[in-house]
């Protein structure tokens, strides 16, 4: 696939530094709304932040009005020097939320544009402004997890999958540190790791990703994909009866061209990390289960998933910990505080073990849906 570098380098600050008061200047002056309340949620690389408004009836097209409130972002400076990357972004929750797939909603500014080009107090750099609507729900990480939530993240990745296949968009076909195809380059950033045998356990599932993975490229189904599946990202909602379902997905700062394989590893990766009340090799089977209940998984693609989702594991461990040098922000770090002894455990277990314990899950729901 022929794409774009758009690649963050050692050492390099993107991360946007803004004050409370100037997040609800920028509201007022793109969206001619007052902010009434404001919260900023996690982020590794922007800024986000949840507010509600005063009133909703200065806002520059009425059908943009989300009586829930908005998410008002300040994008990265590397990604916001990409206009049609950001661009591809609101088309594609668009084209989402068309196809019946709960997302974000885009917002119009005052000059009818989804986004905007400003230069920060405390910058120099050009930074992209947006606003979205805001979703009701609860972040998956916030609830209990369970084999149904995981069944269902797996069917709502399909579904996300099935729908990007008729989905076009040269601009997002880009080189990023964070799309799964850049595993190779994680080891320019190695030196973040500290610990030696977590050093050398990433540098392990690099060499094998290099290996195993990347040779396989060409016979690998490709799309668009949203790139980032995980636990922060995926929103549930309680029913009558407080029973917790998945209801949508939200961030779209890492979508770009891939392989679906990489979606679903993703996903399964994600779901690993806090699952505490079951044995954390099985998490992966029911989120497979799921998909498959919605998409056939080829077969030489299953036998990467080991590789893929170990992979992944190390993608976020090693940036995790080189953020958190750039930035010393607790949530950079979320995924290092079980995922280096999950990693260790799927690392260790045998492929051949992993793959019949995975089909086992998967065949016990095609016997329960038989029945």
């Amino acid at each position: 696939m022929a794409e774009k570098e758009v690649l963050l380098k050692p050492g390099q600050q993107i991360k946007p530094s803004i004050s409370a008061e100037e997040v609800c200047t920028l509201v007022n002056r793109f969206f001619n709304l007052t902010v009434n309340s404001m919260k900023e949620l996690n982020s590794y690389d922007d800024r986000s932040y949840y507010i509600t408004v005063e009133d909703n009836a200065n806002l520059p097209y009425r059908d943009d009005v989300c009586s829930h409130g908005y998410i008002f972002k300040i994008i990265n400076s590397l990604d916001s020097k990409n206009q049609g990357f950001i661009n591809a972004q609101t088309d594609m929750m668009l084209f989402l939320g068309r196809n019946g797939i709960s997302c974000p909603r885009p917002i119009r500014n005052v000059q009818g544009n989804y986004t905007a080009l400003v230069t920060l107090s405390e910058s120099d750099d050009e930074n992209c402004v947006r606003m979205l609507s805001y979703i009701p729900g609860t972040i998956l990480y916030d609830v209990e997890y369970t084999k149904e939530l995981f069944y269902q993240v797996g069917q709502l990745t399909a579904k996300i999958d099935t729908a990007l296949m008729n989905f076009e968009n040269s601009d997002i076909k880009i080189d990023r540190i964070w799309n799964l195809s850049a595993v190779p380059k994680l080891s320019e950033f190695l030196y973040a790791v500290i610990d030696e045998d977590r050093r050398v356990l990433v540098e392990n599932v690099i060499e094998n990703f290099v290996k195993n993975v990347v040779p396989q490229y060409g016979k690998l189904i490709h799309g668009a994909i949203h790139g980032d599946m995980n636990e922060q990202n995926i929103l549930v909602k309680a029913d009558t009866e407080g029973q917790y379902h998945v209801c949508g997905i939200i961030d779209f700062g890492d979508i770009h061209y891939n392989y679906y394989i990489f979606e679903l590893a993703i996903s399964c990766m994600y779901m690993m990390i806090e699952c505490k009340n079951m044995d954390v090799l099985d998490a992966p089977g029911h989120v497979l289960a799921g998909y498959c209940s919605i998409r056939d998984i080829p077969p030489d693609e299953f036998t990467l998933l080991k590789s893929l989702i170990s992979g992944r594991f190390a993608q976020s461990l090693i940036l995790g910990a080189y953020s958190y040098l750039q930035n010393p922000d607790p949530y950079v770090l979320t995924t290092s505080k079980r995922g280096w002894e999950v990693l260790r455990k799927l690392w260790l277990c045998p492929q051949n073990e992993l793959y019949e314990r995975w089909n086992r899950i998967i065949d016990s729901y095609l016997i329960n849906n038989n029945h």
